[in-house]
């Protein structure tokens, strides 16, 4: 047993998981120092003379079989139905409020048929950044829209799940381990929505979801037709060879490459 409990300690780069590959950084430490019952293999409880010496080693023991317990996986498939559908109502939802809410709020306008923006609306400049670009409100509706979505997926998603999953990545290409690293520079990186990973492990890609919620009228029932979308899907589907690119819109999940 402490044998097979090495062993899963030190799968190095490439080994396989529950669900797909990744990268394990963690050791046996006291899992492994543990002594074992020679005729059995059982793994002992350590033991010592002084009471907090043996105190000190039953929590190391205890704190290294946690870990293993919570070793690097990828979610089920269960898990990322769960997921997906979650997405989904959120960026439904998102949707819904912040049209509703922007024509309240403070600089908003109502807008014509008083329930989403048409296309001379959505073209409006509604502000500028500071280096005097302009926003228009299809630009604005989307950064809030995307916020909105954001704190919904973290407030609804399980606790069991929040270490599998990232708002916002930024990843750049690792090219001595053939993979992705995570990075805060802008030029030549990729920058996803939401990412589905390996526990605790952003650069274990198992699935990406790009965010759209379109304003112009042909793009709000396929939202790949928007430019630069399909190119946008592609270049995601470099991170991950487990599932689809997807993109999430008010409309529903389009998957890249899939009708």
């Amino acid at each position: 047993m402490a044998a097979l409990l090495c062993l899963s300690c030190a799968t190095g780069p490439g080994m396989p998981l529950t669900g797909g590959r990744a990268r394990f950084e963690q050791s046996c430490g006291a899992a492994c120092a543990a002594p074992a019952n020679a005729s059995t293999g059982e793994i002992l409880a350590p033991t010592a003379n002084r009471g907090g010496q043996i105190l000190d080693k039953a929590l190391e023991f205890a704190e290294a079989i946690q870990g293993l317990n919570t070793l690097e996986r990828a979610l089920t498939g269960a898990e990322l139905n769960l997921v997906e559908a979650t997405l989904k109502d959120c960026v439904a939802q998102a949707h819904a409020d912040v049209n509703a809410s922007y024509q309240q709020q403070e600089g908003g306008f109502p807008f014509e048929n008083g329930k989403f923006p048409n296309d001379a609306e959505c073209l409006k400049t509604v502000k500028f950044t500071d280096k005097g670009n302009e926003i228009s409100l299809a630009q604005e509706l989307g950064r809030l829209k995307h916020a909105k979505a954001f704190a919904c997926l973290k407030m609804r998603l399980p606790p069991n799940l929040r270490e599998n999953f990232t708002v916002e990545p930024r990843y750049k290409p690792d090219p001595e381990m053939n993979g992705v690293e995570l990075t805060d520079q802008g030029l030549d990186t990729l920058h996803p929505d939401f990412v589905v990973h390996g526990t605790r492990n952003a650069t274990n890609v198992q699935c990406v979801y790009e965010l759209k919620f379109p304003c112009l009228s042909a793009h709000k029932l396929d939202p790949r037709n928007a430019k630069g979308v399909t190119a946008q899907l592609k270049a995601y589907q470099a991170l991950t060879w487990r599932c689809p690119a997807a993109l999430i819109s008010p409309a529903g999940l389009f998957q890249f490459g899939i009708d």
